[in-house]
């Protein structure tokens, strides 16, 4: 062997097991830490950030330990486990996931009540205007780290060298779990309301002023079969396969400015209670579930002051949800919702929407 080859041989067998070296070190790192849960529940000691919904998610209900599920989109980001626990008497992790469409949320909710079989409860937003998609539609601005919800081992490289992992999670979680700093809460996880300002000025300040159409059709016979479709595959199926658990679900009280703009102006506004009437008495075939709506509270989403937007509401208004659903409040039954939404349709149906303005409305445009 030729001297060169010599020093070749000597620089290239060190380079090679430093780098193997440094691999086992991040791979070990990023096992024992584990910011994401994936492999195991938190270790005792370690200062861990809760920020990363579909990230940390299905980790948290892989791992931790709980008999209560709080899942939805951002309509329950501000549910708070403590009330929660105090209310129902359970243990619950919050897991929601914002922008969420319905199939998302269902496969979170399977895996979470596969993972655990003790789960006893569930809560769970039915956002109504997520309703009418097709049943596997997915939020495609969402991220999808598939290889963290799946039992290969093979894709975990992708957590391991997750830039953000290396960058943000290790380093930050030990350097707070040096300085004593405790690890966050799920009253702290995703929780926005102490961060977004309300206001009626504010809501009105993203609001066109349009008119209200005068042609509000109901549902169609194909967007009929479109919704049905979906609560069938993304509602029901848990709630079939699950018989011994109590689903709480409710429909998010979004704000007045959310009917007029979203619904009224469109004139979709039939074919949105509609779309309630028809997931309700769908949802209420099954004994295991207890459904509620808080639209005839008109004090609170009439007053614009307790949203950040049209759909987002307070923290205060988060905590009063679990207390109805603790107290049965606002439950919806098989006798009881028709007239529930024939209340609520003529209500927001004849609602003085031009009070939010100061000006005319402009006409819509062709």
């Amino acid at each position: 062997m030729s001297e060169q080859e010599l020093k070749w041989k000597k620089w290239f067998i060190p380079v090679v097991i430093s780098i193997v070296a440094v691999i086992l070190v991040i791979v070990a790192a990023v096992c024992v830490i584990d910011p994401f849960f994936h492999f195991h529940k938190p270790m005792d000691g370690l200062s861990y950030i809760l920020e990363d919904e579909r990230y940390q998610n299905d980790g948290i209900t892989r791992h931790f330990d709980y008999d209560c599920v709080i899942t939805g989109t951002s309509e329950c980001e501000n549910f708070r486990s403590t009330l929660t626990d105090r209310l129902f008497g359970v243990k619950s992790v919050k897991v929601p996931f914002a922008g969420g469409f319905f199939k998302e949320i269902s496969e979170a909710e399977a895996r979470a009540l596969r993972y655990n079989p003790d789960t006893k409860m569930v809560i769970r937003s039915i956002d109504q205007g997520f309703a009418i998609f097709d049943k596997d539609y997915w939020n495609e601005n969402a991220p999808k780290p598939q290889y963290l919800y799946d039992n290969n081992v093979l894709n975990d490289t992708e957590y391991f060298f997750n830039k953000k992992v290396l960058v943000l999670y290790l380093p930050q979680e030990i350097a707070r779990s040096v300085s004593g700093q405790a690890p966050d809460s799920f009253d702290e996880y995703a929780r926005f309301a102490e961060d977004r300002p309300l206001g009626r000025d504010i809501v009105v300040s993203h609001l066109p002023h349009y008119p209200i159409a005068a042609d509000q059709p109901p549902i169609s016979d194909e967007r009929r079969k479109i919704l049905t479709d979906n609560v069938e595959q993304n509602v029901l199926t848990n709630l079939k396969e699950n018989p011994d658990v109590t689903f709480y679900y409710f429909y998010p009280p979004y704000s007045t400015a959310n009917f007029y703009i979203n619904y009224l102006v469109k004139g979709q506004y039939t074919e949105y209670i509609d779309t309630m009437r028809i997931m309700t008495d769908m949802i209420l075939d099954y004994d295991n579930v207890k459904l509620f709506c808080f639209f005839d509270e008109y004090d609170m989403v009439t007053d614009l002051d307790n949203y950040s937007d049209e759909s987002h509401y307070s923290g205060e208004i988060s905590d009063d949800i679990l207390k109805w659903m603790a107290e049965g409040s606002h439950q919806l039954t098989k006798e009881n919702y028709n007239a529930y939404f024939d209340e609520i349709q003529d209500f927001y149906g004849n609602y003085d929407y031009e009070s939010f303005f100061r000006e005319p409305a402009e006409p819509l445009s062709e």
